[in-house]
Parts: C-alpha cells; structure tokens; sequence
C-alpha cells in the first residue's frame, strides 16, 4: 500500500469519524491480511493471479456501476473447494478487526462499512481463499445471548461483503466463538475483546 493511497484511507476515516489510531491500526490490519491472501496455499490448490491493483478507498462498490463487472468476475472466478467442510485442524492466518456494531445487534455500524469494504477488496484479490469469519465478545452478559450474538455478527459480516461487493458467500464460514476465546494479556471484560477475526485458510 503507497503512501498516498494510506493517507487518503486515513483522511477518509477521520472523516467518517474514526479516530487517527484506529485508522492507523486498520491500515496496518488491512496489510496483514493482504499478507495472508498472497501466502502460498499448502493444499496445492493453484492461486488465482492478481489482475489488478488494489486501492484503498470509502466508496461503498455496490454503488458503483463500474464496480459491478469485477464483482461478477471475482464470484465467478471463486474455487471449487468446499469451504463448509474444513477440516478442524485446517491451517489458517488470523487477522482481526473491531467492527462495530448497533448496541446490542448484528447490524454493522456505519462507522465500519468503510473498513468491510476495504477487506473486501483484499478479500477480491485471491478469490480461491477460504476464509473463517469469527465474532467474538469479552464476559459481560450472559453466556449464551453472547454465543447468539456473536455468530449473528460474523454472519452480518459475511452477508454485508458479500451483498456489498459481491465476493461468493461460499468461501465464508463464519462461526459465533461468544467469549470462549478472549485476547491474550487482556482482562476478560475489556470491550477491546468485541472484534472480528478473518482466519484465511492456508492448509
């Protein structure tokens, strides 16, 4: 990612009101998980090559008449493993992000469709990956309603990118991990532990 494609990402962000860190945080995640889509795959599966450079920017795709032939192209170029039967030991890189959410609802905040609509577009970039969407929460409330909540909220996740910019739905598992698996070093009530995690598979 240029310079100047990072410093628009960010000016567009403070714009829509996240802050300087979390846009800088988000960036950096963004590179993260680019890192991981262009891993070699240990299964053998070939990878797709990349046709096209990627660009950071806030403009939602499925406003955009132009964005919709690519769209067509990355579903119709998806790979045929079955994303749904992953084995449980499967290899995969994490990275995760704070998605926001409405209080106490699945439905993505609009402080966030900028970021999905960035991972998206790396997501785009190797469309032979599958991808575990994860939702997690930290220990506040009660155990099961978090469990619900948070697989409603990884699902939320798939089905916006999904709609949105038109990557198959199939390469997504997402699964609701509720507050079994809070961050390392971090007290278990700390909000930081509300965050998405996109596993990309590798083996």
């Amino acid at each position: 990612m240029n310079n100047n494609i990072s410093r628009v990402l960010i000016g567009l962000m403070l714009l829509s009101g996240v802050g300087l860190s979390q846009a800088a945080s988000d960036e950096e995640k963004l590179r993260e998980l680019e890192r991981a889509m262009s891993m070699p795959s240990e299964t053998g599966m070939p990878q797709q090559k990349r046709t096209r450079a990627i660009v950071f920017d806030n403009q939602q795709q499925s406003t955009s008449p132009a964005a919709e032939p690519a769209a067509q192209v990355t579903a119709s170029t998806a790979g045929s493993r079955d994303c749904g039967s992953l084995p449980p030991d499967v290899r995969t890189v994490g990275v995760d992000f704070a998605i926001q959410f409405n209080a106490g609802s699945a439905m993505v905040s609009a402080a966030s469709e900028g970021t999905l609509n960035q991972i998206a577009k790396v997501l785009a970039l190797s469309p032979d990956r599958c991808v575990i969407v994860e939702g997690h929460t930290d220990v506040a409330g009660n155990f099961d309603k978090n469990m619900a909540l948070s697989r409603d909220r990884a699902n939320a996740v798939v089905n916006f990118i999904s709609t949105r910019n038109g990557i198959d739905r199939k390469r997504f598992v997402p699964v609701g991990k509720g507050s079994t698996e809070t961050m390392p070093n971090l007290d278990a009530r700390d909000p930081k532990n509300r965050r998405v995690v996109f596993k990309v598979v590798t083996g």
